[in-house]
């Protein structure tokens, strides 16, 4: 039997093998691998050779954290995967999971928690439960999707809305999930959405609300099957795991038990926050606003030297200095996917040398230092648990996740040695694993979190570009499971469909082609 570090059983690994079967619960996925043993301060302190920089350090001190946008960062950059699919990566977990209860200061039992999404590739989010059940997301017609103000930016271009939002003086979002508005990208792109669900339903110029909901679900689908899954997880586990068009994919470690899909605290704690690492810590929005005023640039204390918004700051009576969310979207704002995503036309000149889209960050065991210092975490006492790295450490161990070795040996691949896991080749970083090993004798031996393992995995097997065999068959399985699991879904309902709205390529769907039906224009 499990046992935490103080002798007592950890609720509900007595019995790992019964994964829930009721609809919106977490479960898990390697129902019989023991739990992994760790101390908190050998948690944290791993934590602590996670970050770029010294900890919070540079966002807490005002220090400059990014370049030009003009000026590539081979050391940090992904050319393989374009900033969009970071966000886009976020705005699906919105749709799947959403866990507002487990605690990271006691063991929590994953079969007990319940998911406050569906575990269904729906958009819930998007539609909240419908026209005639929450109406204030909808126009009059109980067809369309209610949009925000449009905002204006340089009089070529129109129709990029904000989200709907409320008349209070802080004007709340009216959304299916309020997480999508927690910062300005993903914002952006649930507008996108809701004016991708009023295009089809323009196009299809039917009364018929399921059907023009089935189109968009379904190409959705399509899209993180096929565009979204071999940039994340590439090509041989695509190959393997989805398998030609993925009509039957091939799928052997996630298997709901019962009548309901379930997610796995293996794919939401460890597996799918790959994408923490993906993060830049500044992003340009578009050719307009790109180089903030000096007083904008909290972590520069001169002169603004790079044209890219960070995505924190500290100066909360500036507007325009941070990415923040939950706020009206500022004039001149609205991006331009192109900055973003590969395949679409920018909305005008860009910025003389600028590298369009911006390249997503490396998938690897680091976090960019904005990461450090979280903004709904800034007055949390205990200044470690400011950090995303140390709370998704801490969370996997307190949900007791089987490591990242048990995990590899399951699943009959070759586990990574304690050598290639703690080895760097930064050597700073390389220095503080050796005295994290020496300081914590014995705890992380054959024994990482699987969390950290996933991501020294991409590293070494995925050159850093995109997802290993363990981490990247976690992510395909799961969400291909989701979609077959879905008695609603193309999947299930269909296999052989393919995508009836015009693309680049027939048959075929990709997020540039989303947001060019959407915007109108061809692609690229």
């Amino acid at each position: 039997m499990a046992r935490s570090k103080h002798g007592t059983p950890v609720r509900g690994m007595d019995s790992v093998a019964h994964s829930s079967v009721r609809d919106q619960r977490f479960g898990r996925m390697f129902r019989n691998l023991p739990a992994a043993a760790f101390t908190e301060d050998a948690i944290t302190d791993l934590a602590k050779t996670m970050f770029q920089g010294e900890f919070a350090e540079k966002i807490e001190e005002g220090k400059p954290v990014d370049v030009a946008l003009n000026e590539r960062e081979p050391e940090d950059e992904n050319p393989a995967i374009p900033a969009g699919f970071t966000y886009f990566g976020q705005f699906l977990d919105h749709d799947i999971t959403f866990d507002p209860v487990s605690s990271l200061d006691r063991f929590n039992d994953p079969d007990a928690l319940q998911d406050f999404r569906t575990p269904r590739l729906d958009l819930d989010s998007v539609y909240g439960s419908g026209p005639a059940d929450q109406p204030f997301l909808y126009e009059d017609d109980e067809l369309h999707l209610l949009l925000g103000e449009d905002k204006d930016f340089d009089g070529t271009r129109k129709n990029r809305p904000d989200l709907p939002r409320n008349s209070a003086p802080i004007r709340r979002a009216l959304l299916g999930d309020k997480r999508n508005d927690e910062n300005v990208i993903v914002s952006q792109l649930h507008a996108t959405f809701l004016r991708f669900h009023n295009k089809v339903v323009d196009t299809l110029r039917s009364r018929d609300f399921e059907l023009c909901q089935q189109t968009v679900r379904w190409h959705y689908q399509w899209i993180v099957l096929h565009d979204f899954l071999p940039r994340i997880i590439g090509r041989e586990t695509y190959e393997r795991v989805i398998v030609g068009r993925g009509e039957k994919p091939n799928i052997r470690f996630y298997n709901p038990q019962g009548r309901y899909a379930f997610i796995p605290v293996e794919f939401s704690v460890a597996a799918y926050r790959y994408g923490h690492s993906m993060v830049r810590p500044s992003y340009s929005l578009n050719r307009i606003v790109t180089k903030p005023r000096p007083v904008e640039q909290p972590f520069n204390g001169k002169t603004a030297t790079f044209n890219r918004i960070p995505i924190f700051s500290l100066l909360e009576g500036e507007p325009l200095a941070n990415l923040n969310g939950f706020r009206e979207l500022p004039g001149f704002w609205p991006i331009d996917w192109a900055f973003f995503f590969d395949g679409i036309a920018p909305d005008g000149e860009p910025p003389a040398g600028a590298v369009l889209p911006q390249p997503s960050y490396k998938l690897d065991t680091t976090l960019v230092d904005p990461l450090t210092s979280l903004p709904d975490h800034r007055h949390e006492p205990i200044k470690i648990r400011r950090a995303l790295a140390a709370l998704n450490l801490l969370r996997g161990w307190r949900l007791g996740l089987p490591s990242g070795q048990a995990v590899a040996r399951h699943m009959e691949m070759e586990a990574l040695s304690d050598e290639q896991l703690f080895d760097s080749e930064d050597a700073d970083r390389k220095r503080a694993r050796a005295a994290l090993l020496t300081n914590h004798p014995g705890i992380f031996k054959g024994n990482a979190p699987l969390w950290f393992y996933i991501l020294r995995e991409a590293e070494i097997f995925g050159n850093s570009q995109h997802l290993g065999p363990v981490g990247g068959t976690i992510v395909a399985e799961v969400l291909a499971g989701l979609i077959r699991e879905d008695r609603h879904s193309f999947l299930a309902q269909w296999p052989k469909w393919r995508p009836t709205l015009p693309g680049a390529e027939p048959g075929h769907f990709t997020m540039a082609d989303l947001i060019n039906f959407t915007n109108g224009s061809g692609a690229v």
